[in-house]
């Protein structure tokens, strides 16, 4: 009797046991040891239910899980079965299913799976940016298998096509400059090596030499133009004035187009230059149509001495160069200005001194602006010349020179009567066309000075015995 009495009691007990289990507080999370076993970087790394609308956040979080490594997922939830998405370093994904209550253990990639790998040679003149490889038939071009890399002419880089069992590949290589090329049904099973180009085509070689008198900025050459440019073949360097560089390019093309941009913005194109007879190119700047010359007067008007002074076209990112150069603005004093700009308008920025405060005026129109007042609130100004008298000729003790021809004044020559020719006036500047000059008596020249103006094609104007501090206009043809 007592001991079915404790049998029934034995019964009783079990559903408060099965109570207080339902009373555990549910699962939040499991874990699970991700295997990489891809023969790449897995980047990113996703967990979700099957058919889940969205697989939550990546579990690797700023990680990454080199090949063959292992990595410790915390998932959120208590979903046993799982779908996962593997992203690789190359942008191919993975999805596979797996249930983590009977195993904890997932393993990404099959390593009975040969890795697939190919050389890629870049025997061009450009840089190699992106390459495509696919099986054929696939659709679309794939991930870019250089990833953040880049193949430089002459160079190569390996690259790893993932685990597959598939050996012919269609590849395609994008280019610098945009071009393309193709390659169908390559076994690279069989060659494992990719040669972008053509190794036998001869290298051209060709001198550039800048005998403008501007710096050279960018610098292109190109058997397609004006289709494709290609690079900068100066990269991050510039051609200053009277410096040259070695241009080697490589191609079957005999004529090739080069044009140089200059630091003003201004573009110098020759076109059919045959590199298997030229060896030596020169830009002068010739076919290259400077900036206009703007010319203004500033006046300090202000409580303090201006130390600099910056004009820029609006469409500038930044100001340039202090147009005072080594001098200053004292207070009271006027200095004339020039620069040159594509367009009237520009904005003007003047720093005082000790670079204490700094004030600026945008959208300043320098053709009608001849005369501009620095004062208290000319940042607001209707006028920016008021009180002041317009400009009513040359500058005290000088002469203004106006080119009336058309073309340039490259070289001003200004000595004593009967004196040997001496320095370049203009040194690295130019008398542009139709531009105006004023020009006072050089250091150790008298008022009377023999005056001498070359033009760019050559031509020389001499004006012996000129007065140069007679405060009238001379006219150069």
């Amino acid at each position: 009797m007592r001991l079915a009495s404790l049998a029934m009691a034995l019964c009783l007990a079990l559903p408060v046991h099965a109570a207080l289990a339902q009373g555990t507080p549910p699962v939040r999370e499991r874990e699970a040891s991700i295997v990489n076993q891809s023969g790449q970087t897995l980047r990113e790394l996703y967990a979700a239910p099957p058919g889940a609308e969205d697989f939550g956040p990546d579990l690797l979080g700023a990680d990454t899980v080199p090949d063959r490594g292992t990595f410790r997922a915390r998932i959120p939830g208590a979903a046993c079965d799982l779908e996962f998405r593997a992203v690789y370093q190359d942008g191919t994904e993975e999805r596979p299913r797996h249930n983590i209550c009977r195993n904890r253990r997932v393993q990404l990639g099959d390593p009975s799976i040969p890795m697939r790998e190919a050389t890629v040679r870049n025997e061009t003149d450009t840089v190699l940016m992106q390459v495509f490889a696919l099986p054929p038939g696939a659709e679309g071009r794939g991930p870019d298998r250089l990833g953040e890399n880049v193949v430089e002419p002459g160079r190569e880089l390996r690259i790893r096509l993932g685990r597959t069992r598939d050996c012919v590949f269609d590849v395609t290589a994008v280019f610098e400059d945009g071009e393309e090329e193709r390659r169908a049904a390559l076994n690279l099973c069989r060659e494992p090596r990719i040669v972008l180009g053509d190794p036998a085509a001869p290298r051209r070689e060709a001198r550039v030499t800048n005998a403008s008198d501007r710096t050279i900025r960018e610098f292109y050459a190109s058997a397609r133009a004006p289709a494709a440019w290609g690079p900068d073949r100066l990269g991050v360097d510039v051609l200053p004035p009277g410096s040259g560089v070695t241009l080697r390019l490589r191609g079957q093309a005999c004529l090739w187009d080069m044009r140089a941009v200059y630091d003003d913005d201004a573009e110098e194109t020759k076109q059919g230059i045959d590199l298997c007879t030229v060896r030596e190119v020169a830009f002068d700047g010739s076919g290259a149509p400077r900036a206009p010359e703007r010319r203004f007067t500033l006046v300090n008007r202000h409580g303090a001495m201006i130390q600099e002074v910056y004009l820029s076209a609006p469409s500038e990112e930044d100001w340039g160069p202090d147009r005072l150069g080594e001098e200053v603005l004292p207070q009271g004093e006027r200095r004339d200005v020039t620069a040159r700009l594509r367009e009237c308008e520009a904005d003007l920025r003047i720093v005082f001194e000790d670079r204490r405060a700094s004030e600026e005026r945008a959208g300043i129109n320098l053709c009608e602006a001849t005369t501009i007042v620095l004062r208290p609130g000319w940042t607001l100004a209707d006028r920016l010349d008021e009180g002041e008298a317009s400009d009513s000729g040359p500058r005290p003790g000088s002469v203004r020179l106006r080119n009336a021809a058309e073309v340039p004044v490259a070289e001003l020559y200004a000595d004593a009567p009967g004196a040997p020719r001496g320095p370049d006036r203009l040194g690295r500047t130019v008398l542009g066309a139709g531009e105006s000059l004023d020009f006072a008596p050089p250091e150790g020249v008298g008022c009377e000075a023999d005056l001498i103006a070359v033009f760019r094609d050559g031509r020389e104007v001499r004006l012996p015995a000129t007065d140069l501090c007679a405060g009238t206009e001379l006219v150069l043809r």
